[in-house]
């Protein structure tokens, strides 16, 4: 038997859980230590069967830019991040142009390419299961209590976290069995002046600290910071040596 998405249209051989993008199909609720996630609104409703070819982030209906990589569906291009606004005009002054001179430069100088210093900080995220975020007897039935913890290193400029599809081809670096959790959940991103996370716009949420994380904003984190997504997962980041 299966169980028609009402976000993603699939057809799911999960009652509770969308088995193709993690949405919540029956009366299953998910507990979080802070606050509950609010439904979707009818403007957030998904275009049925209508994916981003570029990230696979459901296609919101009326719009038509992908709201994780801006990937644009009346022309079918990648995204660039979303158009920037028209820089203001200059009003014109009528100081005169200023001349500068310059010194001939000695055979001694010459330029030399920046190169940035590498990131002093390292980070692990490590994946436990909670049990107690588990509210549904029947859930709980499920949940894999003596799972041990996983320790994954960030060393990747990007690494994603989600539920593994051979269907759809994707296979995270930091790979998570969880019905609550989709494929493509959230990524941790390395930069330079440290790192950030985003929400792929996940069907399910994330909370960071206790606070709901937005989708398709990057937002720094640090050591100590923890997430809780899906059912039963909990992420912690810690330092590394």
């Amino acid at each position: 038997m299966t169980y028609k998405c009402p976000k993603c249209g699939a057809d799911s051989s999960d009652k509770d859980y969308c088995s193709d993008c993690g949405a919540l199909i029956g009366a299953t609720t998910l507990k979080n230590d802070a606050s509950v996630m609010q439904p979707a609104s009818p403007a957030d409703v998904s275009v049925a069967g209508e994916t981003c070819p570029d990230c696979l982030t459901p296609r919101v209906s009326g719009s038509r830019f992908c709201e994780v990589c801006r990937y644009d569906f009346q022309t079918k291009s990648s995204g660039t991040g979303g158009a920037t606004p028209d820089a203001p005009d200059t009003p014109l002054t009528d100081k005169p142009a200023q001349s500068f001179t310059t010194a001939p430069q000695s055979a001694s100088d010459h330029t030399t390419e920046f190169v940035p210093p590498p990131i002093s900080i390292k980070l692990n995220v490590a994946v436990t299961v909670d049990p107690s975020l588990v509210t549904e007897p029947e859930v709980l039935a499920t949940c894999p209590k003596d799972t041990p913890e996983r320790v994954f290193p960030l060393d990747l400029d990007e690494n994603l976290v989600g539920r593994r599809s051979d269907k759809k081809g994707i296979y995270p670096e930091i790979e998570i069995n969880d019905p609550g959790i989709s494929h493509r959940h959230l990524k941790f991103i390395k930069q330079q002046e440290g790192f950030t996370v985003l929400d792929l716009g996940s069907a399910n949420g994330t909370l960071l600290n206790g606070s709901p994380l937005l989708s398709g904003v990057s937002t720094p984190v640090k050591a100590g910071d923890e997430f809780v997504i899906g059912m039963w997962t909990c992420l912690k980041l810690r330092l590394r040596n």
